[in-house]
Parts: structure tokens; C-alpha cells; sequence
């Protein structure tokens, strides 16, 4: 009868080890899950997000330096024509203190039949008046809207110039520039 019972305990013991184990796996399971959902969500809001830009490029200077013979960067940026506004950002890093204190540039936009605006930039490095990012000591970003609100009626590649004009020697501490197409709200 003890053998028995020993062997009844034994079992009971394997079933309650067996119980924790598969109780602990669950649990765990629902941790990874939960997990998972999680990070699903989170690409999910990522992407949403991210729905408003419809074109970003950036062009890097070699050596920090916008150099006057490359004075004109332009892009080529495809558009659906559409009665939604849109944005439009300058955003030029500096790595460093550039050789001036204001940065004169003009932004010119051709639309796809050829149509022309010309519009003057100045980024003041010594008083931003629009917020900059700064991603370390040595790294400035100042960002420039070039249009609040601008309207794309035609459908095609639409040009976007930066000529600059600042001065006419090379302008280092000119990591990069960035240009930005955002849709925005009416």
C-alpha cells in the first residue's frame, strides 16, 4: 500500500510540476504576443504618420562645403496633381560654424508646363526665426517653410532650385540640404 501511494504523491507531484510549466509557458506566450501586437501597432502608427510626406531628398555637400560652382541644387519631385495643399521645407545641416551669418538663396519652382516662381531665402544663423534641431554639439539643423500652404494642380515633375548667392566664395561648415513635400491639412 505504500508503494502505492508513494507512487500516487509521486504522481501528483509531476502533475502539479507539469501544471506550473505549461502555466509559466502560457504566460509567456501572451507576454510575446502582447509584444508582438505591440510593436505591430506601433509600425502600423509609424507608417500613418509618415502618409503626409510626399517626397524628401537630401543632397550632401563633400568636405562641408557648398561650393559656388555647384551654387544651383535642384530637384525633380513627381506630383499628382491635386486641391490639397501641401508644404514645403528647407532644411540645411551645419556641421560647425559656417563662414556667414546669413545665407541668401533664392527657391525658384517650375511646374510641369513650365511655369515659373521665383522666391528669395535667407537662413539668419545668428538669430533662427524658425526653430532649428539640434541632433549633437556639433550639428545644427535650421529649417526654412518655403510654403505654408502651396497648391499642385497639374500632375508631373515639378522642379524645385535652390540657387545660392550669399557670397561668391565657397561656403563651408554646409553639411547638407534637405528638401521636404508635406500634404497638410486645409
Amino acid at each position: 500500500m505504500q508503494k502505492y501511494y508513494k507512487k500516487l504523491l509521486n504522481l501528483s507531484k509531476i502533475k502539479k510540476t507539469v501544471k506550473k510549466k505549461l502555466l509559466f509557458r502560457s504566460k509567456k506566450k501572451m507576454k510575446n504576443i502582447i509584444s508582438l501586437l505591440l510593436l505591430f501597432f506601433t509600425f502600423c502608427i509609424f507608417i500613418s504618420c509618415n502618409k503626409s510626406v510626399v517626397f524628401e531628398e537630401k543632397v550632401i555637400f563633400p568636405n562641408t562645403n557648398w561650393s559656388f560652382e555647384n551654387k544651383a541644387i535642384t530637384f525633380k519631385v513627381p506630383i499628382k496633381g491635386s486641391d490639397k495643399p501641401y508644404a514645403v521645407f528647407l532644411e540645411l545641416e551645419l556641421s560647425g560654424a559656417p563662414n556667414v551669418d546669413m545665407f541668401h538663396a533664392t527657391f525658384t519652382l517650375i511646374t510641369p508646363k513650365g511655369g515659373k516662381t521665383i522666391k528669395p531665402l535667407m537662413f539668419n544663423f545668428k538669430s533662427p526665426q524658425e526653430p532649428y534641431i539640434t541632433s549633437n554639439s556639433n550639428i545644427k539643423i535650421y529649417r526654412l517653410t518655403a510654403y505654408p500652404k502651396k497648391y499642385f494642380y497639374e500632375t508631373g515633375d515639378y522642379s524645385f532650385e535652390v540657387n545660392q548667392f550669399s557670397n561668391k566664395a565657397d561656403n563651408y561648415g554646409i553639411h547638407s540640404l534637405n528638401l521636404r513635400v508635406v500634404k497638410v491639412k486645409e
